[in-house]
């Protein structure tokens, strides 16, 4: 594989450094979830909850939204479709959205890809590489995630789309980063899972690209994250680890 010679890495945080928790979320906390709904004399199968649940997380999205740790409005509308009396639904989001939230903490505290983004980001800084992480969302999510992964020490900045009110792939964002690193764009390099937000973007202005293919699991195509899109802008490199950027960037 041919390596790439940079001073600056810039990760995505979403399903780059770290997975999609959803789903793994409502599966671990879907016992509280059905309590709380059988106090209200509801009783939901967990196919129910989940398949209501998911198909409102696909259907909304707004600016700056984060379904990874998942929002109010989402919460509201899911209640509604699994077909929640209008009457019973206000003091119901905010419970489930701290029962989530409290999975979300759960799910990556005990990511088992810990170890090798670690590993991987001691190796970079060792290497003497400026570490950064943009990502579209909400800044508790990106942030807490760093935290509770224990990564947060080794970048330079970790920032998200609504600290600057921009997202990808719009060439602000990708200029902004420039600025922050304080590097040029051709010696800056940024990973992401989505070719069109992620590589098409980061190409458009100069930089260099990786792209991370996720697990198949976690390969959801969502209309705001389509994984079924072909590559038209080519990245400089596609992984599957993110430990393979060992042998990559020099």
């Amino acid at each position: 594989m041919e390596k790439i010679k940079v001073k600056a890495v810039i990760f995505d945080y979403g399903n780059t450094l770290f997975l999609d928790p959803f789903f793994d979320v409502l599966k671990l906390k879907m016992s509280e979830f059905q309590r709380i709904l059988r106090k209200k004399g509801y009783k939901f199968s967990s196919n129910q909850i989940i398949k209501n649940w998911s198909m409102v997380n696909k259907e909304i999205n707004y600016p700056h939204l984060t379904h990874f740790a998942q929002e109010e409005p989402v919460v509201r509308e899911a209640l509604h479709k699994l077909g929640i009396k209008k009457s019973d639904i206000p003091s119901l989001p905010k419970r489930f959205l701290k029962i989530y939230r409290d999975g979300y903490r759960e799910i990556y505290k005990k990511d088992p890809r810990k170890k090798e983004v670690e590993a991987t980001l001691i190796y970079l800084k060792n290497k003497g590489k400026k570490l950064g992480v943009f990502s579209d969302g909400r800044k508790f999510d990106v942030k807490t995630a760093m935290k509770l992964h224990g990564v947060a020490k080794y970048f330079d900045f970790i920032i998200a789309s609504e600290e600057i009110g921009v997202e990808k792939p719009n060439p602000l964002v990708f200029k902004f980063l420039m600025k922050k690193i304080k590097e040029s764009p051709e010696n800056t390099v940024y990973i992401g899972d989505y070719p069109i937000k992620d590589v098409a973007g980061a190409k458009k202005v100069g930089m260099k690209a990786i792209l991370y293919i996720p697990p198949k699991k976690y390969r959801i195509s969502f209309p705001w994250r389509n994984y079924d899109e072909k590559i038209k802008i080519k990245p400089d490199a596609i992984i599957k680890k993110i430990s393979e950027l060992k042998h990559i960037l020099i």
